[in-house]
């Protein structure tokens, strides 16, 4: 897909306010506060991504005319950002659901932030979205973590079994 510099900032811009979004929901609706509070970092890290998108973008308006770059993720990556949108929007969110389109977009993030570094016109553009790539790599690992032992562990989850079984252990050594 041939894009502008500039519509891949928005695109970029409004998929990292969606993932925010996302993360928000999943944070409020989880029973375990040990996930709460890494969905919460993650949605505060995706925040950041978004202030370095929109300085990236508005340093590029200034840099004169806007070329047309050819990226292969970028049909990925609206497609996942608008599957985001619209399960968030769901009034009875589908807990696993939405953990599958998070990690398939920061997959696909990833990607994206790597193909634009390609396309980066110096040493320090590149950096930092090989850096912004990085970090959706370690933010799909947490999900995917989280993910696994929720599959693991559904009753915790789901159920007012995680509230009951905290309250019920006894942490005397």
């Amino acid at each position: 897909m041939e894009v502008t510099e500039g519509e891949v900032f928005e695109i970029a811009r409004n998929a990292e306010i969606k993932a925010k979004e996302a993360y928000e929901k999943l944070a409020s609706i989880t029973k375990s506060d040990i996930i709460r509070n890494e969905l919460l970092l993650l949605a505060r890290e995706e925040d950041k991504h978004r202030e370095i998108i929109e300085k990236m973008a508005e340093r590029f308006r200034s840099e004169g005319e806007p070329k047309k770059i050819e990226l292969k993720a970028m049909g990925e990556f609206r497609v996942i950002a608008d599957r985001m949108a619209e399960a968030i929007k769901k009034p009875d969110v589908n807990l696993d659901e939405i953990y599958e389109i998070a990690m398939e977009a920061e997959k696909v993030s990833e990607k994206l932030y790597r193909e634009l570094a390609s396309y980066a016109a110096n040493e320090k553009t590149r950096t930092l979205l090989e850096m912004l790539a990085d970090m959706e790599a370690t933010h799909y690992a947490i999900l995917k973590r989280q993910y696994d032992y929720i599959m693991r562990y559904p009753e915790l989850y789901k159920e007012e079994f995680y509230d009951q079984l905290m309250k019920d252990i006894n942490f005397n050594f």
